[in-house]
């Protein structure tokens, strides 16, 4: 159970750690960050969002909701989250996805009442989420294949000891804002990583992506150069696995992943669930974790606590 502590809160903490160096970097290219920074191996700050060194968005925000909703309600998570990303969303956050923004108001605003926001938070099911969702997708004409679901899926994959339960909620939590196959599909996949990560069981990761478009990234290294750090699910989700699976280091692979630039703190976010969970909390250097606000801190801490007991419970 030592070694399972060490790889949950490695995963949890690799997504902020990821998060927070990717930040100020978010919107560049690689060549911009090259020009202006050199190699980014520290949380500098700055950026678009003008973050502070250590600061997460909106990648380790949702992660939390996402995290604490289970908590809360295992068995039937779908609302309790549902109400943490209206709350979150109500919160002002300095960023926030436009399909995550666009399916959180659909679901928040009362149709009937000029589309009035629910501010007594009031929980909806997994059908009515699912709703906003298809709606989302229809006025982005099927454009909803962004990266935002796929960053906030670590926790159903450390939290469950059953990958099948794993799978099941990771899959039920995308669709809540992201109505397409690709995005449920990365994550089925990330969450099962992640899973069978945390288990230390044997397994040829050659075979889990053989018909999906992630097996080239990881057979053939030279294809890291055709890399699209794009906010597409699967661009992104190429990028974090080439970052994890071509570097030997949890701290190589979070930097590999942030210095590609384009959407930089979400790459790095899911490049350190996977990395964290692969080489443990112990593995993230001690300066980054004491960047972090100490709040963040306080409840990756909690939270990890909540997922190795269930583990240990189940």
């Amino acid at each position: 159970m030592k070694n399972l502590r060490n790889k949950i809160a490695g995963a949890l903490y690799g997504v902020a750690i990821g998060d927070a160096l990717g930040a100020p970097l978010e919107f560049m290219s690689k060549d911009e960050i090259t020009r202006k920074h050199g190699r980014v191996t520290e949380m500098i700050g700055g950026g678009w969002l003008n973050v502070k060194p250590g600061e997460v968005t909106d990648d380790t925000q949702m992660t939390l909701a996402v995290a604490e909703g289970i908590v809360k309600d295992p068995d039937n998570p779908i609302p309790a989250i549902g109400e943490n990303f209206i709350l979150w969303m109500l919160s002002n956050p300095k960023d926030i996805g436009g399909t995550c923004s666009m399916s959180i108001r659909k679901a928040a605003f009362k149709v009937g009442e000029k589309y009035t926001l629910i501010k007594h938070h009031a929980r909806l099911n997994e059908d009515e989420w699912v709703k906003a969702a298809k709606d989302t997708a229809t006025t982005k004409r099927g454009r909803s294949g962004g990266n935002g679901a796929l960053m906030r899926t670590v926790y159903p994959g450390l939290y469950y000891s059953s990958y099948q339960k794993a799978q099941e909620i990771a899959s039920a939590a995308a669709r809540m804002t992201h109505w397409d196959a690709s995005s449920t599909d990365a994550c089925f996949l990330y969450t099962h990583l992640i899973h069978l990560i945390t288990e230390a069981r044997t397994f040829n990761i050659y075979e889990i992506t053989e018909d999906t478009p992630y097996h080239a990234i990881l057979k053939n290294r030279s294809a890291i150069e055709k890399l699209e750090p794009t906010g597409y699910v699967v661009d992104s989700m190429k990028c974090a696995l080439a970052a994890f699976w071509h570097t030997e280091r949890f701290d190589d692979a979070v930097i590999f992943a942030a210095n590609l630039g384009g959407d930089a703190d979400t790459i790095a976010a899911i490049t350190g669930g996977l990395a964290g969970a692969f080489y443990g909390y112990k593995a993230i250097p001690e300066r980054w974790i004491q960047t972090l606000d100490p709040n963040t801190r306080a409840q990756l801490d909690r939270l990890v606590d909540a997922a190795v007991k269930n583990r240990e419970d189940e």
